[in-house]
């Protein structure tokens, strides 16, 4: 496997565990009130999505379990209509998407 294609794959899990523990630590009524906390989870969710779009597929076909396209969707719709984002539906998408096997060290 290509490097950079390595670095991506990495990437996607470290910023899904990322996201994870940051909606683990809070409440999302905290969302509202601190506004750090609000970007971290979008953050995170921006680079798995950036890390999806760039990868292969080739590789992409060895994982159909991923859903590659909604990840680089929502990482578009938070770079382009960034604007139109409701927190809740980001904490929601970020608890649905990342799930408990994503949290692997």
């Amino acid at each position: 496997m290509d490097e950079s294609v390595r670095i991506r794959l990495t990437d996607m899990r470290d910023n899904a565990v990322k996201a994870l523990a940051f909606l683990d630590a809070r409440e999302s009524s905290d969302l509202d009130v601190d506004p750090l906390y609000a970007y971290a989870i979008l953050h995170a969710i921006q680079i798995v999505g950036e890390a999806a779009r760039k990868v292969p597929d080739d590789i992409r076909d060895k994982a159909p379990s991923v859903a590659w396209r909604a990840l680089a969707a929502m990482r578009n719709i938070l770079v382009h209509d960034y604007g139109k984002v409701s927190l809740q539906i980001l904490v929601d998408y970020g608890a649905e998407r990342f799930s408990a096997s994503d949290r692997r060290s």
